[in-house]
């Protein structure tokens, strides 16, 4: 799995590409990390390149969730594919995890979120 990180202001925008399977969890795991190691608190994970994704995955999107709003940060999915789409619809973790439909929406939604103090 490739991983490409861009900015947006103060908002990292992690954009992987390929397959979020159990045999890359911990890559996506180690670099969420590193990118809270760096004091990054506000992480959009922009989907739109994973073809497939599947329960071990969606336990590492959960789990980074967790780990980054714990420190008081954002995360936000967006662009999800139709395929995982219906593993966050069908598990609910679109309940639990903020989904947006594009990247600018996610942005958005990170932006609203630090107004209304949920994050720093």
């Amino acid at each position: 799995m490739d991983f490409k990180i861009e900015m947006a202001n103060d908002v990292v925008l992690l954009i992987p590409t390929g397959n979020l399977v159990a045999s890359e969890t911990e890559s996506f795991k180690g670099q969420v990390e590193k990118l809270i190691e760096k004091k990054f608190l506000f992480v959009l994970l922009d989907m739109s390149k994973i073809d497939f994704m599947d329960s071990s995955g969606l336990g590492s999107v959960i789990a980074v969730n967790k780990l980054i709003t714990s420190i008081g940060g954002i995360f936000v999915c967006a662009a999800l594919q139709e395929g995982v789409q219906k593993v966050f619809r069908v598990t609910r973790a679109d309940q639990k995890i903020p989904v947006t439909a594009t990247q600018s929406d996610g942005l958005m939604l990170i932006q609203e979120r630090k107004i209304q103090g949920k994050g720093r």
